[in-house]
């Protein structure tokens, strides 16, 4: 049995401590022999007196507790206990859908959102374990190598989008064979987490089931989506919806949870099944799973260990360096007692005000940050993820909602920029910009009645906003000429409906007359042809050169959009709105 754990830290310890003893004796005799040479026969009085003596007692009280300290720092132990084995640490694969189906919008904003979602929640609840991340549709690949290194977990996850895989489809057996193939040069518990829709088209999931259950691999399935399903768009490099998907008959497909496959696989191989509805429960419900399979697996197992002892010196040391403290070389006063509250005290309650703050001021989670560095970076799809993360984390700070609909807007979904700034407006601190923000997005939309009722709203909070109050004359105008042009073409209908009614009269007043009158008829028809012919012309001509024009526009626009400056000052010459910047002032 050894008394210390650390014994060569013990010898050495204790050689600096009997040279730090020789060098501080030394010093003290010199400074009593300086001191009887000056002070002469009033030096005896002196050492004797009680200032002295304390003194002498803080020094011993000093360095019996440093070397107490030294003790607790070599690891005394004696006496043995029986220590459980339960190691938690294993691996853990992540297998994510990335099919086209992923991209339904039956969950806010699309399901393979919120699955990057629950990817990170699951990596920060299993961070004793080691990660990888696998990405599959009709084929499945290795996204992310087994680590333990979150941040590069969260970057690969970050990556994955709706139809990135280049054989479309859903093939579980593909990704149960990939994850098996990940684990097989790694011992402890394996596991495998399974987030999908469930909607499977392979035909070797038996297959692939039994040769898990072999490697006693248990596969968690998460089923993102819903058993009513919805409708799976398909959308261009901006994320804008071009029309929806068809099978081979033209019929457009509807997306549903296919719950009933996810619970076989859960169950064949010993695991369970859940169905998503925020990542923190989802990821919490799978680690308890995967911790209570773990212990059961350990239980009863047992090893004989010494007992650590090094609690005793060093409370020891900790009460004689307190008691050290309090005592005075001159004693205690007790004239004028006083009840204030010592300095001491004081500064410490301030450091605690000051930590509390501190604490207060990073309260925003990493992906708040990690937002602001995509929005920098013009990453506009990556700053909504990271955005939307953090405000379903802490949806009280309206500014992170704040933020997720300034970049819906850079991605110019201004229907999702008008939801979030409208759910933003909530926060008093920035309802006025939210309500700005959500006029310029229901501007953009077309909806001109939506956008001047935000803009009053905006003025309501802030009269003095110069900006609010020109957006709202722009729109108003706006809607003034839509409404005249409206009426424009009423008049104009009205009119050649008229003109008809007069034609279709005189011709039966024509009818009547003689034959001789037949060919002054004929050249009257033909002039009315010629006519129409010729406005209708003009109208094709007037059409084509508005069509240019608003080509020539939206050119102008994206053009600026690539710079925030360029495009305020566009905004302000062709009177369209311009949006307020995010809030990051964490």
């Amino acid at each position: 049995m050894e008394l210390f754990r650390y014994p060569l830290l013990l010898a050495g310890l204790a050689g600096a401590f009997a040279a730090l003893v020789f060098f501080r004796f030394r010093a003290e005799a010199s400074r009593l022999a300086a001191a009887r040479a000056v002070l002469g026969p009033a030096f005896e009085r002196l050492a004797a007196g009680p200032e002295a003596a304390r003194r002498r007692l803080r020094g011993l009280l000093y360095f019996i507790a440093l070397a107490l300290l030294a003790f607790a720092a070599a690891g005394p132990q004696w006496g043995a206990e029986l220590a459980p084995v339960t190691d938690l640490k294993g691996n853990i694969v992540i297998a994510v859908d990335a099919s086209l189906s992923m991209a339904a919008r039956d969950l806010k904003p699309d399901r393979l959102s919120n699955a990057r979602l629950l990817l990170g929640a699951i990596s920060e609840k299993f961070a004793d374990y080691r990660i990888g991340v696998v990405a599959f549709a009709g084929q499945a690949y290795v996204q992310c190598p087994l680590t333990t290194d979150q941040d590069a977990i969260t970057y690969f996850a970050s990556a994955l989008r709706p139809g990135m895989m280049p054989e479309q489809g859903t093939d579980f057996s593909e990704a149960v064979e990939t994850v098996l193939t990940m684990l097989s040069r790694y011992g402890g518990q394996k596991v495998m987490v399974l987030i999908t829709d469930g909607e499977d088209h392979s035909s070797g999931l038996d297959t692939a089931l039994k040769a898990a259950v072999e490697q006693n691999l248990k596969i968690y399935t998460i089923g993102i989506g819903n058993p009513d399903g919805d409708l799976v768009p398909m959308t261009d490099s901006a994320g804008n919806t071009m029309e929806y998907k068809k099978d081979k008959q033209g019929k457009t497909v509807v997306s549903r949870l296919d719950e009933p496959t996810l619970m076989k696989i859960a169950s064949r191989t010993g695991a369970a099944y859940q169905r998503y509805t925020d990542p923190d429960s989802a990821a919490e419900a799978v680690r308890s799973a995967v911790a209570a399979l773990d212990l059961e697996k350990s239980k009863g197992k047992g090893r004989s260990a010494y007992k650590n002892r090094y609690q005793w010196p060093l409370a020891a040391a900790l009460l004689l360096l307190l008691i050290e403290l309090l005592i005075m070389e001159k004693g205690f006063s007790f004239n004028k007692p006083s009840f204030r509250f010592p300095k001491f005290f004081k500064g410490a309650a301030a450091l605690l005000l000051a930590l509390a703050a501190a604490a207060q001021a990073a309260g925003p989670s990493k992906d708040a940050r990690r937002g602001n560095a995509a929005y920098e970076g013009k990453d506009w799809q990556s700053a909504v993820e990271h955005y939307s993360r953090a405000a379903a984390r802490n949806p009280a700070d309206k500014r992170l909602t704040f933020n997720v609909g300034d970049a819906y807007y850079r991605l110019e979904d201004y229907e999702k920029a008008a939801e979030s700034f409208e759910q933003a407006s909530a926060g008093p601190k920035v309802a006025a910009r939210a309500h700005y923000n959500r006029g310029n997005a229901l501007f953009r939309k077309g909806d001109l009645a939506g956008a001047i009722a935000a803009y009053r709203q905006t003025l309501d909070l802030e009269p003095g906003d110069s900006n609010a109050k020109f957006n709202l004359q722009k729109a108003l105008e706006q809607k003034q000429k839509n409404s005249c042009d409206k009426n424009k073409d009423n008049k104009e209908n009205k009119d050649n409906k008229k003109d008809q009614d007069k034609k279709d009269q005189g011709d039966k007043d024509k009818e009547k007359k003689e034959d001789g009158g037949g060919e002054a008829k004929q050249d009257e028809k033909g002039k009315e042809k010629e006519k129409q012919k010729e406005q209708e012309k003009k109208k094709a001509e007037a059409q084509a050169r508005s069509r240019q024009i608003l080509e020539m526009m939206k050119e102008k626009e994206k053009a600026a959009a690539r710079d925030p400056e360029n495009m305020r000052q566009a905004a302000r010459q062709a009177g369209k709105p311009e949006p307020q910047n995010r809030l990051e002032d964490w």
